[in-house]
């Protein structure tokens, strides 16, 4: 299948799930004060900004990949389709954040507050995990033109080393006791300069093994 058609159905996807991100933002109570309606808004806004450039760095992530194929082949192309499956559920988990954002939750006390998180970080690794399928069966196969060969050797680098930093820091997050939320913050960050994080840790991991030597 042409790639543009897939193209424009990821971008179409994603663009429903942005905006579904802040329509399933729950409406303020008429009896709440002035205070305690601006916490309320402040922790509401940051769930939404979280999930929106998570959301934002997948569909980067997906469309970039996207690029680069000459054309889709079978796998690829339900692989695609199984990604906005889940991309589709991330509006749904991140209702759940707004629901019970104040929680904590950690290894030492698994409420509420941890089962949502665990919801949330599994949708996001699925996806995650799915757009690394597609990207591995696109690199086997060599679906793209020879003049994109060292770009995908490069993105498949760093998407393997960002997501190796994205399981730890999101599992890390049960092991304090700190409101859920907060822990969670890291996630976008890793996402956004994911390229700069997979060239420090390949140049950390070169001078290491080269003092070792």
């Amino acid at each position: 299948m042409d790639k543009d058609k897939v193209g424009a159905l990821i971008d179409g996807v994603y663009a429903i799930a942005l905006t579904l991100l802040v329509l399933e933002l729950p409406n303020p109570e008429a009896t709440t004060g002035v205070r305690e309606l601006i916490q309320e808004s402040s922790r509401l806004l940051m769930d939404y900004a979280l999930a929106f450039i998570i959301l934002f760095a997948f569909w980067y992530n997906q469309r970039r990949i996207n690029d680069l194929v000459i054309s889709h082949r079978r796998i690829t192309l339900w692989l695609n389709g199984l990604t906005l499956m889940m991309v589709c559920l991330l509006p749904f988990t991140t209702t759940l954040l707004y629901n019970f954002g104040q929680q904590k939750s950690w290894l030492g006390q698994f409420n509420q507050a941890a089962v949502v998180d665990l919801i949330f970080i599994a949708v996001c690794l699925s996806i995650d995990g799915l757009i690394h399928l597609i990207l591995a069966v696109i690199h086997h196969s060599q679906s793209y033109s020879q003049e994109h060969h060292q770009k995908v050797a490069q993105v498949v680098q760093s998407r393997r080393i960002a997501t190796m930093v994205l399981i730890v820091a999101m599992f890390a997050s049960f092991a304090l006791p700190i409101p859920n939320r907060t822990s969670l913050v890291i996630i976008p960050l890793i996402l956004m300069f994911e390229v700069e994080v997979a060239g420090h840790l390949s140049k950390a991991w070169r001078r290491l093994r080269k003092n070792n030597l």
